[in-house]
């Protein structure tokens, strides 16, 4: 096992579990060695009686250790489906949100996983046949901030070996062999065969990405220094959950920060052509890019990274001589003379004064709101109108909707409806808007 400096005798580790076979290799590796530990373990409820098994399991080791032993107990789909992500970048986020909370509560040093070296060659596979070439050949980290992984260095076999010799008991996962999941196909059906042609493919892999790391340390120290000073990252409770990432405009043209954006827009999920796209050919203000879990978003001062998650965004009440944000836009209601009414204004909209007579607000769309459009006898879905302005689903939660006693009367910046109409009226009651990025 690489032990690195860390001083694991001297400070606590919170070791991440799941029941398997390598995880449970690493509790029993640590309990051997004395070194002061908690477990942490995530049942993450998809696979029934199987994830209770493999919970079960861990509590009962941790208790005949003398070891702590926290739980967490979640419905990823629903976590998944709320989040608008997959289920894989859903446990991810759960997993290692849980694991940095036991380490603060614990006032622990490093989230140890159990992560081989034949999950750093599968790894290679699943990056190359997506195309990310520089990420693929980076391999896995032995260490990255707090999360370390003691058993890089050690092949799979050996964990097995081990786990035989010293009666260590596991769970597998059954579904650890089903091909249709990409990383099975590469550890069944490419792996074997390549060991057997190349023996020693995984020790020289290791080698290879070590080097390649090491090649562009030197580049990224310089970039990481100007990426702190220039861009804003922003995150949520604890300091854990990534709010958004915002790349100024200066930063991102440079040509000399080319390197590092791609490294980084590939390790978000990003494609090469996208990564290519963003960085070299001139893209219009409001264009976006979508991976799995994030969405870059073009505006005028640069650009903006947010998780791909469902915006949820309070009703807000809005009176005369507020004003108002509202996800990306800041609103202003005013009332005014009708002599000062300006139908050529791009991001106005006037209504008769009548309308602040009624509950007004401002709210994200939800479905079944239909609209009566200007100009149109019959109403229309708000839904349609979202189509019709090829409006990405990840967007439609921050377009606010002006409601009148929960009525459409405006979909800002995209359709007004024929209520509240000037009329005779001798004022107007004025609602302007403008975007924060």
């Amino acid at each position: 096992m690489n032990l690195q400096d860390w001083q694991l005798e001297r400070q606590l580790t919170v070791l991440a579990v799941s029941g398997g076979v390598d995880s449970m290799v690493l509790l029993h590796v640590f309990k051997q060695l004395n070194f002061p530990c908690v477990v942490a373990h995530v049942n993450f409820g998809l696979r029934g009686v199987e994830s209770d098994g493999d919970t079960n399991l861990v509590v009962k080791t941790c208790k005949e250790m003398s070891i702590p032993c926290f739980l967490k107990h979640v419905d990823t789909e629903k976590y998944a489906n709320e989040n608008n992500i997959s289920i894989q970048m859903a446990a991810r986020q759960i997993r290692y949100g849980f694991f940095q909370e036991i380490l603060e509560g614990q006032n622990a040093r490093y989230i140890a996983t159990a992560h081989h070296q034949d999950d750093e060659l599968e790894n290679f596979f699943i990056y190359l046949l997506r195309n990310q070439l520089h990420t693929a050949w980076q391999g896995i980290q032995m260490e990255r901030g707090n999360i370390i992984r003691p058993l890089l260095n050690i092949p799979r076999k050996a964990i097995q070996e081990f786990a035989t010799s010293n009666k260590v008991i596991f769970r597998e996962d059954s579904s650890n062999a089903n091909t249709k999941y990409l990383r099975n196909k590469i550890r069944h059906l490419i792996i074997p065969d390549l060991k057997n042609q190349y023996a020693s493919v995984a020790d020289d892999f290791q080698e290879i990405s070590s080097l390649a790391r090491a090649k562009s340390k030197l580049y990224f120290s310089g970039f990481q220094t100007n990426w702190e000073t220039e861009v804003s990252e922003v995150y949520g409770k604890n300091e854990i959950i990534l709010e958004y990432i915002h790349i100024p405009k200066s930063f991102y043209t440079n040509k000399e920060n080319h390197f590092g954006l791609k490294s980084k827009f590939l390790s978000w999920g990003f494609s090469n052509n996208q990564a290519d796209e963003i960085l070299n050919k001139s893209i219009n203000i409001g264009s976006h890019w979508l991976a799995q879990e994030f969405v870059i978003y073009r505006n005028r001062n640069g650009l903006t990274l947010k998780h791909r998650n469902k915006i949820e965004i309070p009703k807000s009440e809005i009176r005369v001589n507020e004003v108002v944000n509202f996800a990306a836009f800041q609103i202003k209601i005013v009332e005014i003379h009708r002599n000062q009414v300006d139908f050529a204004e791009s991001q106005s909209y006037y209504f008769n004064p009548n309308i602040i007579n009624s509950e007004l607000a401002l709210r994200s769309w939800k479905i079944g709101d239909k609209i009566q459009p200007l100009g149109m006898k019959g109403t229309k879905n708000v839904s349609d109108i979202f189509i019709d302005a090829k409006i990405d689903n990840d967007l439609k939660n921050g377009i606010p909707l002006l409601v009148s006693n929960d009525e459409v009367c405006a979909i800002l910046g995209l359709k007004r409806s024929a209520h509240f109409l000037l009329g005779e009226s001798e004022t107007a009651i004025k609602i302007s808007w403008d975007t924060m990025n």
